[in-house]
């Protein structure tokens, strides 16, 4: 039974872990038994930084600004190890636990980067946000909201240095392989949409309960065999 490989890409605070965990959590509330699903954040997969940096310990940012001010090396695609995460999937894939279908979902910057990646997925969905508004969420998030808050100061140069370029250059181009587009970041409709592309590739559909079926947001009947996926050269986006 092979596993359902879904990616999360988009930029800096644009809601990807949270739209991660709204679609375990719509998947978990929707199966007729406990299903298997597992988040994995690219970030776990990320070479660090050991130059003398400091490092920011935030949720997505994965940014880094010199001590003196300036700014670290150019953040570069490479230094996420995709080989890894490949792999990982892979062995999961070919060794189902229990034969039961599990559901990978992994959310990060880089998400829809790597193509071997995106071909062994079965939905690739980008976030979109204006930068304004990222910068806001990233602000209140690191600032407002965490632990070891940062400075202000901090997390304008981190976005100046690095994420801005960063975004323009490597991770808004991977909007284009997206099958569903979400331009206002983490919504309840636009998860279940997911879902709802997550059904066609279930391999027993008796594990759905009727009502979520019912219930879903794509069309049924002669609907039924579309799948998500570039092979048509279209996307859902979400307006």
């Amino acid at each position: 039974m092979s596993s359902i490989v879904v990616l999360i890409g988009g930029g800096h605070a644009a809601g990807k872990l949270t739209t991660a965990k709204l679609l375990k959590q719509e998947i978990e509330s929707s199966m007729a038994h406990e299903p298997a699903v597992e988040l994995i954040d690219l970030r776990s997969y990320e070479i660090k930084v050991q130059d003398n940096a400091d490092v920011l310990n935030s949720k997505a940012s994965a940014i880094t600004v010199n001590k003196n001010g300036s700014s670290a090396p150019a953040l570069k695609p490479s230094r996420f190890q995709f080989s890894k995460l490949k792999q990982y999937l892979a062995e999961q894939k070919t060794t189902p636990e229990n034969n039961i279908q599990k559901v990978f979902i992994v959310h990060g910057l880089y998400a829809l980067y790597d193509k071997e990646l995106r071909d062994m997925s079965h939905m690739k969905v980008f976030i979109d946000s204006d930068a304004d508004t990222r910068l806001i969420r990233w602000i209140r998030r690191d600032i407002t909201n965490n632990k070891e808050p940062a400075t202000l100061e901090y997390v304008i140069n981190s976005y100046l240095q690095g994420a801005r370029t960063e975004m323009s250059d490597y991770i808004f181009p991977t909007k284009e392989f997206a099958d569903v587009i979400m331009p206002r970041g983490a919504e309840a409709n636009a998860v279940k949409l997911i879902f709802d592309g997550i059904l066609l590739n279930l391999e027993d559909k008796s594990l759905v309960s009727t009502e979520r079926v019912r219930g879903n947001l794509r069309p049924t009947g002669h609907f039924d065999m579309e799948k998500f996926d570039d092979q048509k050269n279209k996307f859902y986006t979400l307006n």
